[in-house]
């Protein structure tokens, strides 16, 4: 069985204001594109309410940093209370959104994804001794690479929503 350790647990990113939904959507994917991660959505659910609307997406993403470890992130995505504006900004009208955010970040990290060190009893333990005391230089330098995605992704997303902080007194 491929151990999956959790390196970071919930990360969080809270934001209320004006946003351009698509365009998060967008960053987020080209994010995904440039650092090679394959995108997987697991959940997209959208509701509309009288208040307006709610909509949860959670991302899956992956990536094989090498043939015995992968990294998955997982963004977990909530929309409530989202309702479309429109902003005259330089003489340009805008179709934006209004609402409140709030995303979760989580890292995990996945040794022997392939399954091959599982089948043998044999081949199970020499890969236990093989990961605590042998890889274990290895399994930092992973650890540090799925924890500098996470904190990128992070920090792409927030400089992409303090974008529009300052929109909604204009």
């Amino acid at each position: 069985m491929a151990e999956k350790k959790l390196v970071v647990d919930q990360m969080k990113l809270n934001y209320e204001g004006i946003f351009d939904l698509n365009g998060l959507y967008r960053t987020i994917d080209a994010w995904f594109y440039e650092k090679g991660y394959d995108r997987y959505e697991q959940k997209n659910y959208e509701q509309v309410l009288p208040t307006g609307k709610d909509i949860e997406i959670e991302l899956l993403p992956w990536k094989k940093t090498t043939d015995y470890f992968k990294n998955i992130l997982r963004i977990r995505m909530k929309f409530v209370n989202v309702k479309d504006v429109e902003i005259e900004k330089q003489g340009v009208k805008l179709k934006l959104q209004q609402g409140r955010i709030m995303m979760i970040f989580d890292a995990y990290l996945e040794s022997d994804y392939e399954h091959k060190w599982d089948e043998k009893p044999m081949f199970f333990f020499i890969r236990t001794l093989f990961d605590k005391y042998i890889f274990k230089g290895y399994f930092a330098k992973a650890e540090k690479w799925v924890i500098n995605d996470l904190f990128d992704i992070h920090g792409r997303i927030q400089r992409f929503l303090n974008l529009y902080r300052y929109e909604k007194h204009v």
